[in-house]
């Protein structure tokens, strides 16, 4: 059944609208009313709101035809600032960035039992905020990020393969605790695609696949701008369906053959940077036609702009994007072919940070 939006909700929704607009490039208010539909009184509203907190600048514009300058409204980068921590398998990344997405501090640490783990967050955080001389009550929000499958909704690790001392881990409520600051939480895919939405190679642009390979395959989406919510696990799409068995139940997983571990066993290379530094295109487009099997399924379904390579790929990747173009090309059902880059953003605490600025302006 559908409910009605109250006036408190549709105002912070319109305020994330301005902001969405604003956080892209410097504005004027009419423009805003223009592309948004908003009248200029909601937008006067919610932009002179804005700038009461510190959230927004307004500077002399230049005009394109006789007449005033426009009021240009920018984002005061050093208004508020966001906290990401990136829980990989192996490491944590712990990071401070403001809201223009300059990361002011970092640290990173090996991953250990999750008590420990935790009391080495909170003095990390803790630490950095004294460094970077960054008071609590200018952090808007912090952000965690870590393997999949995840319950966002619930704010709970799932069941991740090869991370099984926090299965069913409530990191939201965990770290919400611990530090006293309000957490957003996503998959680590999804999160690289809220970076290269943000900060790297997909600024601008409103439909693509960022494609993470590494000990896995995951996959983020963005579809209209915004990300997709459902599921997302391109890594399980099947590429033969009688092939090697899953950890998921499946057979012939993509995963079992474009993972890093996967393309790498039987060659004498121990890392994809040794494919790349060896120039072994035989095995770069080995990988780029499983890759491709992949790609093409999920574009016949949302007929992407992009594809963003991310993850131990993107290491000197101009060779594969090529072969991945290519082999996504050749089985293309339509003539409208997504461009192959790779990703822009290498930063772990960047892809935890961009998810609370996208939860800000979003």
């Amino acid at each position: 059944m559908k409910k009605a939006t109250n006036s408190a909700l549709m105002r912070r929704k319109n305020e994330k609208l301005v902001l969405s607009m604003i956080y892209k490039a410097p504005i004027s208010r009419v423009e805003i009313a223009k592309k948004t539909g908003l009248t200029k009184a909601a937008i006067t509203f919610i932009v002179d709101d804005l700038m009461s907190r510190g959230i927004l600048l307004e500077t002399d514009g230049q005009s394109e035809t006789v007449g005033r300058n426009p009021k240009m409204l920018s984002l005061n980068g050093d208004a508020f600032y966001v906290i990401g921590i990136n829980i990989t398998r192996h490491h944590v990344a712990v990071g401070i960035m403001n809201l223009a997405g300059k990361m002011v501090s970092s640290d990173y640490f090996s991953l250990c039992e999750c008590n420990k783990t935790l009391a080495k967050i909170k003095h990390s955080v803790e630490e950095q905020m004294k460094t970077a001389k960054v008071p609590k009550e200018k952090i808007y929000k912090g952000a965690v990020v870590t393997p999949g499958p995840v319950d966002i909704e619930n704010g709970m690790i799932l069941n991740p393969p090869n991370f099984n001392e926090w299965h069913h881990f409530p990191i939201v409520s965990e770290l919400t605790q611990l530090l006293g600051v309000p957490f957003v939480f996503e998959n680590v895919s999804s999160a690289t695609a809220l970076s290269e939405k943000l900060f790297g190679a997909a600024i601008g642009t409103e439909n693509f696949l960022a494609l993470r390979v590494d000990e896995g395959i995951g996959s983020g989406i963005v579809l209209d701008d915004v990300l997709f919510r459902g599921p997302c696990e391109l890594g399980h799409i099947s590429i033969s369906y009688d092939g090697k068995p899953c950890e998921c139940g499946n057979r012939g997983c993509m995963e079992k053959y474009a993972a890093i571990p996967a393309i790498l066993d039987g060659t004498p290379y121990q890392s994809w940077q040794e494919v790349v530094d060896a120039d072994d295109e035989t095995l770069m487009k080995k990988e780029a036609e499983y890759l491709s099997c992949g790609i093409v399924s999920a574009n016949n379904i949302f007929s992407f702009d992009k594809i963003v390579l991310c993850g131990d790929l993107s290491y000197r990747a101009g060779k594969l994007v090529s072969f991945v173009s290519d082999a996504v090309r050749n089985k293309m059902l339509t003539g409208k072919y997504p461009i192959v880059s790779t990703g822009a953003v290498s930063s772990r605490h960047k892809i935890a940070a961009a998810v609370a600025i996208y939860d800000l302006i979003s």
